[in-house]
């Protein structure tokens, strides 16, 4: 999996996007921020990142060869010859972390950065296609559903490639930066392309095909991040319900903090199952970025048939290393689990120890984590312009033989939401699941 004949190629690729990702005010109406920070203070910041990334990540040559990361450094650095400004530098070292292939380990801008104007809209992205599905107070108001064709001259697959350039996931899964765009697209876009008053929009009719120009005014951060923020509000409590011989059992994350019950809460759940009659079981994990192993152990071990181990390589959790017996009260039906995008470390793991034991069949959107991940994260400031920098120092992986997962956890079948689903609130991946079951039934 390694690229190192193409490290040539792919330092000439960035040394291009470096040139060319940040550009506020390229849609002709407003001048580009001028930076406040030195190349010498850069370059020092690019230094302290690259040591601190050599010296931690457990994993790095996994993708990337040590040539091929030295020109990715080396194309950075030689990038930084003018003065920047924070978002500027945040342009040019994101793609590099990226290229680490570990969601754990990211970049983030400073505590004080406060981005302004942004773009009042929400963009979703499935099989190669964007649509607008949120409009955040736009100023004119525009219809939910049309297609973007492009953003400031810019076509859209031009815009989506640069943005998961510099958006970190584990090995060369795209589904978990879809689902961070999905949710968040304009604030990578801010990122990526500065404040700008206003956002010039190519747009096709999905009805007819027609195409349409429209130039949308910018909202503040403020505005629009709180109205996402309720948009995609979730509550990371377990939740279950029941529907004839049907039972749903929500697992928002595996965060133990949440849930601090879990343990209770699960045998509960299942020896109601029992009690009921339960032959159907739907496991919803879409969204877990993932918490306590602990949580995600007890939740299998309701399922197990036989004592299974959970991890084969880390640290700490010594009680996972050997084998944990199938709980006593134990569920015997069908089980389907919901994944998406948004299923993440521990998530991962979940899921690998689940197929390889043959206890669920998946359904949806390919996962974002897999059997392997690194974590045991610490965080540097980097000293110049304060940009926060986490790297995972740990290699976790579940026990389960090794296989290809550069892709991410592929769902057995695969169900993903159209515009029309998104717009009108269906789950077709939870109707998958229902369908399934009863036709088999």
């Amino acid at each position: 999996m390694k690229k190192t004949s193409l490290f040539a190629l792919v330092c000439l690729c960035l040394l291009f996007v470096f040139s060319t990702s940040c550009k506020p005010g390229e849609n002709g109406t407003e001048e580009p921020i001028t930076g406040n920070f030195s190349p010498e203070q850069l370059q020092a910041d690019l230094a302290q990142m690259r040591n601190a990334l050599e010296r931690n990540h457990p994993d790095r040559l996994r993708y990337e060869s040590e040539e091929a990361l030295a020109g990715l450094f080396d194309a950075a650095f030689a990038s930084l010859q003018n003065d920047m400004s924070e978002a500027g530098f945040y342009c040019v070292v994101a793609p590099v972390v990226a290229h680490y292939h570990c969601g754990h380990t990211r970049i983030s801008p400073s505590n004080g950065f406060s981005p302004g104007l942004v773009m009042p809209l929400g963009i979703y992205l499935a099989d190669g296609k964007a649509h607008v599905d949120a409009d955040y107070g736009s100023d004119p108001s525009l219809p939910l559903g049309r297609e973007v064709l492009a953003i400031n001259n810019e076509p859209i697959a031009a815009v989506i490639e640069r943005l998961q350039a510099g958006i970190p996931s584990d090995a060369l899964n795209k589904s978990a930066k879809v689902y961070r765009l999905n949710r968040e697209f304009y604030r990578y876009y801010h990122y990526f392309w500065g404040e700008m008053p206003a956002f010039d929009l190519l747009l096709k009719d999905p009805a007819n095909g027609s195409e349409s120009a429209l130039r949308v005014a910018a909202r503040p951060f403020s505005h629009v991040s709180r109205e996402v923020n309720a948009r995609f509000a979730t509550d990371g409590r377990l939740a279950y319900t029941t529907s004839g011989r049907r039972a749903v059992l929500r697992v928002p994350s595996f965060a133990a903090s949440q849930n601090p019950d879990y343990r209770a809460f699960f045998e509960n759940s299942f020896r109601q199952m029992n009690d009921l009659g339960i032959a159907h079981l739907i496991i919803d994990i879409r969204g877990n970025g993932g918490g306590d192993p602990d949580m995600s152990v007890a939740l299998i071990s309701h399922l197990a048939r036989r004592p299974f181990v959970y991890f084969k390589k880390g640290i700490g959790y010594g009680n996972l290393f050997i084998e944990t017996a199938p709980h006593a009260v134990h569920f015997d039906g069908a089980v389907h689990v919901l994944i998406d995008g948004g299923c993440f470390s521990t998530s991962g793991h979940f899921c690998s120890v689940v197929r390889h034991h043959e206890l669920a069949v998946f359904i949806g959107e390919t996962g974002g984590g897999t059997f392997r991940c690194h974590d045991n994260s610490t965080e540097f400031v980097l000293g110049h312009t304060g940009l926060r920098l986490r790297v995972a120092r740990t290699t976790f992986e579940a026990a389960v033989p090794d296989i290809d997962v550069s892709a991410g956890f592929p769902p057995d079948f695969r169900v993903v939401p159209t515009i029309d689903d998104i717009l009108s609130g269906g789950d077709p991946q939870m109707d998958f699941a229902i369908r399934l079951f009863e036709e088999k039934n």
